[in-house]
C-alpha cells in the first residue's frame, strides 16, 4: 500500500509520543541512578566514620599490650641478671682466670641491672598511665572523632562534607567470650559468662550520615521531582582481631634473620665462652636467653601440645582494631538525626 500525501502527517503524533516516553524513561533512569549514587556515598561515609570513631580505644589497648610486652622483657632480663650477679658474687668458675675476674663481671652486671630496672620502672609507669583509660573516656573520644570528621570535612583527616554525622549510640558490647588460663590450657568461651570491668569492655558505636539531595534534573515538562534524603547507617565495635601465642626467642625476624629477642651477653668481655655443664650441654649464666620450646598443633582438637625442656619466654597477646557490625539500636528515630541541606 502506498501512503498519500494526506496520510503522511499521521505518524508525527506517534513519533512525538515515542520521544516523550523515551525522555521520560531517561529522566527516571537518571534520577534513580542519582539516588543510588548518593545512597552508596552516604553508606560509605557512615562505614568509615564508625570504624574511625573507635580508633582511640583500640590504639590505647594496643599501646598497653606493647608496653606490657616491653615490661615483660625487662622483667625476664632482670631475673637472669640477678642470677648472674649472685654467681659472680660467689666467684663462679664461669669467670676468667679461675674466678678472679668475677669482681669486674659483678660491677658490669650491676650497671646493666640498674639500667634494666630504670627501663622497667618507666614501662610500668606507662602501663599504669594507659590502664587508667575509662569507658567514659572512650565514649567521649569516639564522639570527638566523629565531630572532627565533620569539622575537617574535605581534608585528608575529615569526612564527607555533603553529610551531617550523628552518633546514635555508644555502648559496651554485650556479647564477650570468656577466656581462662590454667597450668596447661587456654579455654575460650567454655560456657562461663565473662565478667569484664566496664572500663575494659569493648565499645560499640552506631552512626548515621544524612543529607537532603536536590534532584539531578530540577523539572521535566510539568513534573518537578522532590528533594530526597540520602541516609547511611553503620556500626562498629572494638575487637581483638589477632590473638597470638609467640616465642620471640625462637621466632626469626625475616628482616634481620635473627630471633626477635636474640640472646644477650650484656657486653661482658671478661667472661668465658661457656659455663657449667647441665649434663647435655653447656650454658652461660651471664647470657640472657629468651628461650622457647616448639609447640605441636592439633587442629582437630583446637589445641597445642608443648613439652617444656628449658627456660621459656612466651608472649600470649593480640592486636585490637575496629570491625563493622550490624546496627544494634533498633528502629531509627529520624527525629534525632540531623540532615545537611
Amino acid at each position: 500500500m502506498f501512503l498519500t500525501r494526506h496520510s503522511r502527517g499521521q505518524t508525527l503524533p506517534i513519533w512525538a509520543m515515542g520521544i516523550a516516553a523515551a525522555l521520560t524513561l531517561a529522566f527516571a533512569a537518571i534520577q534513580y541512578g542519582e539516588v543510588l549514587r548518593w545512597q552508596v556515598r552516604a553508606q560509605n561515609a557512615a562505614d568509615a566514620a564508625a570504624v574511625a570513631a573507635l580508633s582511640v580505644q583500640t590504639q590505647t589497648w594496643n599501646q598497653q599490650l606493647a608496653l606490657v610486652y616491653a615490661a615483660a622483657v625487662e622483667e625476664w632480663r632482670i631475673k637472669n641478671m640477678l642470677n648472674a650477679l649472685q654467681a659472680a658474687a660467689y666467684a663462679d668458675p664461669g669467670c676468667r682466670n679461675g674466678g678472679s675476674d668475677c669482681q669486674a663481671a659483678f660491677d658490669q652486671l650491676k650497671q646493666q641491672y640498674f639500667r634494666a630496672v630504670q627501663r622497667y620502672t618507666t614501662d610500668v609507669q606507662l602501663v599504669n598511665r594507659t590502664s587508667q583509660y575509662t569507658f567514659d573516656q572512650a565514649t567521649g573520644d569516639a564522639k570527638a572523632v566523629v565531630a572532627s570528621l565533620q569539622a575537617n570535612c574535605g581534608a585528608a583527616t575529615g569526612g564527607d562534607c555533603a553529610f551531617t554525622y550523628t552518633v546514635v549510640s555508644v555502648a559496651p558490647r554485650a556479647t564477650i567470650n570468656d577466656v581462662e588460663q590454667s597450668a596447661g590450657v587456654w579455654a575460650v568461651n567454655n560456657g562461663t559468662t565473662a565478667a569484664v570491668k566496664a572500663d575494659y569492655t569493648p565499645a560499640q558505636i552506631e552512626i548515621v550520615t544524612c543529607a537532603k539531595i536536590a534532584p539531578a534534573v530540577p523539572a521535566f515538562l510539568s513534573f518537578k521531582p522532590p528533594t530526597f534524603t540520602a541516609i547511611g547507617r553503620a556500626a562498629a565495635t572494638s575487637a581483638m582481631v589477632t590473638q597470638e601465642w609467640v616465642q620471640p626467642g625462637t621466632i626469626v625476624n625475616p628482616i634481620t634473620g635473627t630471633p626477635f629477642q636474640s640472646p644477650e651477653t650484656l657486653g661482658l668481655s671478661n667472661m668465658t665462652a661457656t659455663g657449667p655443664s647441665t649434663g647435655s650441654s653447656n650454658w652461660n649464666w651471664f647470657t640472657v636467653a629468651y628461650g622457647g620450646n616448639s609447640a605441636r598443633a592439633f587442629p582437630s582438637f583446637d589445641a597445642y601440645s608443648m613439652k617444656v625442656t628449658g627456660p621459656e619466654f612466651s608472649a600470649v597477646t593480640g592486636w585490637w582494631n575496629a570491625i563493622p557490625i550490624k546496627p544494634f539500636s533498633g528502629a531509627l528515630d529520624m527525629g534525632n538525626v540531623a540532615c545537611a541541606s
